[in-house]
């Protein structure tokens, strides 16, 4: 009775990097947001996933990335359906994420979403994608 529950984060993000000529290291800043949703595990679906069902989103699934290295742009609707994408409510919030960058004058043809490997993600993750 507890669930859903979400939690919401935006803060600064640091990668290390080493030049090979100059033997530099440089230390690059991101700015990045993050929304971790938890859901009842026995019912992972989402009352308004029908209303983005249809919308396309160009996905990078795992099976890709370790194969053929290409993107595929699928509607949400049917990459749940297929397994591609675990569950209505992850999908849900990945089309609603995509539609917001659209929203706010991002190019539809250079966004993408990436899903984490098995290694990558959290022990408690079904799924997870950026």
């Amino acid at each position: 009775d507890k669930m859903p529950f979400a939690a919401a984060q935006i803060g600064l993000g640091f990668r290390n990097e080493i030049a090979p000529r100059s033997g530099l290291l440089r230390v690059r800043e991101f700015c990045m947001g993050e929304i971790e949703h938890f859901v009842d595990p026995n019912n992972k679906d989402h009352p308004n996933f029908p209303a983005i069902a249809g919308k396309e989103l160009v996905l990078f699934g795992r099976d890709d990335q370790l194969g053929s290295g290409k993107t595929k742009k699928v509607a949400i609707g049917d990459a749940v359906k297929a397994g591609l994408v675990n569950n209505q409510t992850l999908g849900y919030f990945m089309a609603r994420t995509q539609l917001y960058m659209e929203k706010i004058g991002m190019d539809p043809e250079r966004l993408r979403f990436r899903q984490h490997l098995a290694t990558e993600m959290a022990h408690y993750a079904a799924d997870c994608w950026d």
